[in-house]
């Protein structure tokens, strides 16, 4: 059977694609989680905070669990806080804010040792 130079084309550009897909895929994911966990973090500090203007940054993802560090815009407006959320049935939720926690909190939220601060 005689192979064209399109059915090599598509042949080959089927196969990159496959390649790209499956190197570059994994990233992708990671970055659609980090902005669902951004999002709820957001959410949830700004419904249990009057702090006016904050940044939030991934400091870890642990299977469902996740911890945020929420730090102020104005410098001195307020000390960095962590906030623990939780994905349940895909969407991720708050579970507690604050800037220092006791092992009695991580237990109440079961906040998992791995993303303990």
């Amino acid at each position: 059977m005689k192979i064209t130079a399109v059915a090599r084309l598509a042949r080959a550009f089927s196969l990159i694609s496959i390649v790209l897909a499956i190197t570059f895929g994994g990233s992708l994911v990671l970055a659609n989680e980090n902005d669902a966990v951004i999002s709820a973090a957001r959410t949830y500090v700004a419904a249990h905070s009057a702090v006016s203007g904050f940044n939030v940054s991934v400091e870890k993802i642990e299977g469902d669990h996740a911890r945020v560090k929420v730090t102020p815009k104005h410098a001195g407006e307020t000390d960095p806080a962590w906030v623990f959320l939780k994905r349940e049935k895909g969407i991720w939720r708050g579970l507690t804010m604050g800037t220092f926690f006791t092992p009695e909190d991580y237990a109440e939220f079961h906040i998992p040792p791995s993303i303990q601060l």
